[in-house]
């Protein structure tokens, strides 16, 4: 499933970008304009931005925007089809605007156009925007792009620039690009306006695809970027495993160049020399392919401040990744920008999508940005004191005192970060983005930027994956009152938004309040994972998770309670989380992450969570990862448990992409069928200290093989169903995901 449609007509019907285009760099023929087989030979792109819209019947239409907000330029509707236009000519740049209604009888009414999804604000205002960029330069659109067993093909046309400079064959490129490395292709077919190119004998991994044009006057267009994969099975995001992967404190790669200590710092709050190259070692030594993992979430990997701050009396180092100073610099202290480049060509040989953590809300005050253009932040008070909610406050409040918020109310400001974000992901051929502290930014933030990939990264059809984290919580056993929380959380999900989000309602209903602490059952389990499949938007490839950076260790929540003050503790001084001292812990933790593993979404597995990292809260959460060596006979079993079920995700379509169909619910067992429309898997999960003995009812026509081997314990006698009824038997806290042989 696609978040944004894979073709060029993204924004067709309301902004013909003749002479403009909302999502991208379009002035002339963009979005709306010339399509794909028409025109002829020695055509150029038009300089007139269109505006259209379809009223209701009456109802008269004009456009006013920042080139004059006094003028009304009114949309018309020639040729009697109900559909409204009107053009104008603006010079190159971002223009604010807005539709201006007037009904029968009527006041005027100035709305934003319903089609664009772009914006920008004007004297505090936020209004539609059209991106207009030089109609003199040619242009290349793209027709169709295939993707074959081992390669491509591709069908593109050239609009000349307005004055006509015609684009010889010479002046015309193809290059295609793979592990950061490019090499020029030949050009099947040119006619001075159609354009093919065939790709074949590729082997499986990324490709990119560029074209690019200079005409005989020497302006050139707009690069055709075209990313691809050649994969046996076609990768799709709702079956990803996601991990997340803090670099300071995954594994050190290069010993010899860690940093040495800040000064001033908490030795739990410095660097601890996790780097790049020690997430490559596990992508080549199969750490990540064992549990079944399909994407890599990295912290900040962009250079931060090498100051300490303070909280309280303990110092803190920006080994995290939150505070950044440079705006397209990956951190020496992780390896710099050679170390990114050789995780993510080592991730794609294996199939493993990266996802960069973008820091969206704030900049260190540090910032080269900050003393270039103090106008892009804002200055205020601090979240979470007094007068200054979390909420009521979230678009101008400050993290901290030294971290300024960006001004996304400021155009320049927008349009530079979402530059910065399009050429991480273009200069590293990353996967898509984990974009932080959502709803701290005006909503045109996201809308944007996920608008401005989409024009540039997605037209060929690869998903450039943008996961948000919009904090919510849980406000009780009533669906409606928890609704402000999943309308806050959807508001930035759908076509030209966000591909998903992590799912914090679900997390605070169950994570520590059923697996940790038997608040409640599996009832309750059940009722919040149905909520999450029908509250969200259709199209929202949601992330659940059971602990993450910003949370308490799951298996310190099953060791003392989330109740129990020692488990938010943060500092040494206060008293921490010690180690599980018995089993249970991990056995709550091993039935938690094999329900994470099992539901809908794509979920999320906190660094250290497989084996059962302990910890309280920010830093002590942010432990060292262990190698195999380095950890105990519980924790080694853990990690088995949970490689079982990530394996099984990873191998079992069902699990992956299947709907979600609950068969036997009690307080202590939840057995739920995940289905496709010709094969199902059957999880059962036994919360209870004791045996039980499951007789599953299926419903007629679920696809549930006759034979079924549970994937949790290789070597096991297979099941056979009796007629509709399923009889599993299942040990104290234990699981078994049900599968045919």
């Amino acid at each position: 499933m696609l978040r944004r449609r894979p073709t060029y007509a993204l924004l067709a019907g309301f902004v013909a970008a003749c002479g403009g285009d909302p999502g991208g760099s379009g002035s002339g023929g963009g979005d709306g304009g010339t399509g794909g087989d028409g025109g002829t030979i020695g055509e150029t792109r038009p300089c007139a931005t269109t505006f259209s819209l379809r009223p209701d019947p009456g109802t008269a239409a004009a456009v006013a925007g920042a080139w004059d907000w006094e003028a009304r330029t009114p949309l018309e509707d020639p040729d009697g089809d109900g559909l409204f236009t009107a053009e104008i000519d603006l010079p190159p740049g971002l223009h604010a605007y807005k539709l201006v209604l007037t009904p029968p009888g009527g006041s005027e009414e100035w709305i934003l156009d319903p089609g664009n999804p772009y914006r920008a604000y004007a004297g505090g205002i936020e209004n539609s925007a059209v991106r207009v960029e030089d109609c003199r330069d040619p242009l290349l659109v793209l027709d169709s792009h295939e993707v074959t067993a081992a390669g491509a093909r591709t069908r593109a046309h050239l609009l000349l620039g307005s004055s006509g400079a015609p684009v010889a064959a010479g002046q015309l490129a193809a290059a295609l690009r793979h592990e950061l490395g490019e090499e020029p292709v030949d050009i099947a077919a040119y006619d001075g306006r159609s354009i093919e190119v065939a790709l074949d004998g590729l082997g499986p991994g990324k490709y990119t695809l560029v074209l690019s044009a200079t005409d005989r006057d020497g302006r050139a267009a707009r690069p055709l970027r075209l990313p691809f994969w050649i994969e046996d099975e076609r990768f799709d995001w709702r079956g990803a495993l996601i991990y997340m992967a803090m670099v300071d404190r995954f594994r050190n790669g290069e010993p010899d160049s860690d940093p040495g200590p800040s000064l001033g710092a908490e030795p739990a709050a410095d660097f601890h020399g996790g780097d790049l190259a020690g997430v490559t070692a596990a992508i080549e030594d199969g750490t990540f392919d064992r549990l079944g993992v399909r994407a890599l979430w990295l912290s900040p990997v962009v250079r931060n401040t090498d100051r300490v701050h303070h909280d309280g009396d303990h110092g803190v180092t920006a080994y995290h990744g939150y505070w950044p100073v440079r705006a397209r610099e990956v951190d020496p202290r992780i390896g710099g920008d050679a170390a990114l480049e050789e995780l993510v060509v080592a991730a794609h040989r294996r199939g493993i999508r990266v996802l960069m953590d973008f820091v969206i809300n704030h900049v260190h005050e540090d910032h080269e940005y900050v003393a270039a253009h103090p106008d892009w932040f804002r200055i205020g008070c601090q979240c979470g004191t007094d007068g200054c909610g979390w909420t009521e406050r979230r678009l101008d409040c400050l993290f901290r005192p030294y971290l300024p918020d960006v001004n996304w109310q400021n155009p320049e400001a927008g349009e530079q970060m979402i530059a910065d974000a399009l050429w991480w992901l273009e200069r590293f051929d990353l996967d898509g983005l984990r974009v932080d502290a959502v709803k701290h930014v005006e909503d045109a933030a996201v809308f944007n930027l996920a608008t401005r990939i989409h024009r540039e990264l997605e037209q060929a059809g690869t998903e450039y994956f943008l996961l948000g984290e919009t904090a919510m919580g849980w406000a009780g056993h009533d669906r409606a009152a928890n609704q402000p929380e999943y309308d806050t959380i959807s508001r930035y999900v759908g076509e030209h938004a966000l591909s998903g989000q992590f799912d914090f309602v679900l997390y605070h209903a169950t994570a520590y309040r059923v697996w940790a602490d038997d608040q409640y059952g599996m009832i309750h389990l059940d009722y919040w994972t149905r909520a999450s499949l029908e509250e969200y938007p259709a199209e929202a490839i949601m992330t659940p998770f059971v602990g993450s950076h910003d949370s308490e260790r799951l298996i310190s929540l099953a060791t003392y309670g989330s109740g129990a003050p020692i488990v938010h503790h943060k500092w040494q001084d206060q008293g921490l989380p010690a180690p599980p001292s018995g089993p249970e812990p991990y056995d709550r933790a091993a039935l938690a992450l094999t329900w994470l593993m099992t539901v809908p979404g794509a979920p999320l597995l906190y660094y250290g969570d497989e084996y059962g990292e302990h910890g309280g809260g920010d830093p002590d959460n942010r432990h060292m990862w262990r190698p195999p060596g380095a950890r105990d006979p519980a924790q080694a079993a853990l990690e088995e448990r949970v490689a079982r079920a990530g394996r099984a995700r990873r191998e079992l379509e069902p699990l992956r992409r299947g709907d979600y169909t609950p068969l036997t619910v009690t307080e202590d067992l939840l057995t739920f069928a995940r289905h496709t429309a010709d094969d199902a898997v059957v999880v059962a999960i036994n919360r209870s200290p004791a045996a039980v003995a499951a007789e599953i009812t299926i419903p007629a026509g679920l696809p549930v093989p006759a034979t079924l081997v549970d994937r949790l314990a290789p070597g096991s006698p297979p099941l056979a169903r009796d007629g509709d009824t399923l009889t599993v038997t299942l040990g104290p806290r234990s699981a078994a995901i049900l599968a045919a042989p």
